[in-house]
């Protein structure tokens, strides 16, 4: 094939590529022109915990976040502890779903076993970690422990929720680490309401492992229960009988109180009859000094 004939091929594959049929064109405008498919955004890989909840509101927290909750609260079973739950809302279908992606442990707060206190410095640790961090996220909610005590919100927990996370999509997440109970609360119709179960996610190619343990009392811990049970029922008891004895006493001290008013009168009316005496003598001594006086005027 001489040299020009082999131009001239070339150059009509050229044109012949470079050119799209109008058919082509058409097929490529209505691939663009079509909708993208939404992409899913709540976690596919879940694992439920407790029951289905269709009040319209779910719960999705991560196994990291669930494992590093519960490896945080496991040994705090004197005071209460706690920190706040980060992450995002996703409305999805017509529901709202909250998704945890991490925890921030509330550092110098004022704790007993029955209260937390989340300071000045508490929150100002928790902010600085969420600006270094979880930038992109925001405060869902906060946890706390409820140790030996169960799970429910208390009135002082209440107050903490009424005035720190307020928002319609800030949840309440109690644990109890004694007896291995744990459970959510969201807002629902302006009033927080316990949730019947959560989801525990991760990524697609990780397995989802959860330990549910129930608590199971040692045998020196249900010594000690019997103990403390009979040292209640001997306090108790002491406390019957001092009450009794009180009973009776003030009985007693009621009676000697009315015989000493009885021995009282019975005095005083001892000293005024001699007085009356005295009285009615004094008129006859004073006839007989008369009478002398006037015998002897007479002699």
């Amino acid at each position: 094939m001489s040299k020009e004939i082999k131009e001239k091929v070339e150059d009509q594959e050229v044109e012949r590529t470079d050119e799209i049929p109008e058919e082509e064109t058409d097929v490529l405008k209505d691939v663009d022109s079509e909708e993208e498919i939404p992409e899913i955004k709540l976690p596919q890989n879940i694992v439920l915990v407790g029951d289905r909840d269709d009040t319209g509101k779910k719960i999705y927290i991560s196994q990291t976040a669930y494992k590093a909750i519960h490896k945080f609260t496991k040994d705090k079973t004197k005071n209460e502890s706690g920190g706040v739950l980060v992450g995002e809302v996703i409305e999805e279908f017509g529901k709202q779903n909250i998704v945890i992606r991490a925890f921030i442990e509330a550092k110098h707060c004022e704790a007993t076993p029955t209260t937390l206190t989340f300071t000045h410095e508490s929150w100002d640790h928790i902010h600085n970690v969420m600006d270094k961090k979880y930038s992109e996220f925001k405060i869902v909610g906060w946890i706390h422990t409820h140790p030996d005590f169960g799970i429910f919100l208390s009135e002082y927990d209440r107050f903490i929720q009424d005035n720190f996370f307020n928002e319609e999509n800030q949840i309440a997440y109690v644990i109890d680490p004694i007896k291995k109970e744990e459970g959510f609360y969201c807002w629902l119709n302006g009033n927080i309401e316990k949730c019947r179960g959560f989801f525990v996610f991760d990524q697609n190619d990780k397995e989802i492992k959860i330990e549910q343990e129930k608590h199971v009392p040692a045998a020196n811990e249900s010594e000690e229960k019997k103990e403390s049970k009979t040292f209640k029922a001997v306090v108790s008891i002491i406390i019957a009988v001092l009450v009794v004895i009180c009973a009776v006493l003030c009985v007693k001290v009621n009676s000697l109180e009315k015989r000493i008013d009885k021995y009282d009168q019975i005095f005083q009316f001892i000293q005024v009859v001699p007085e009356e005496e005295a009285g009615q003598a004094q008129p006859d001594s004073d006839n007989g000094n008369t009478d002398n006086n006037s015998k002897v005027d007479n002699e």
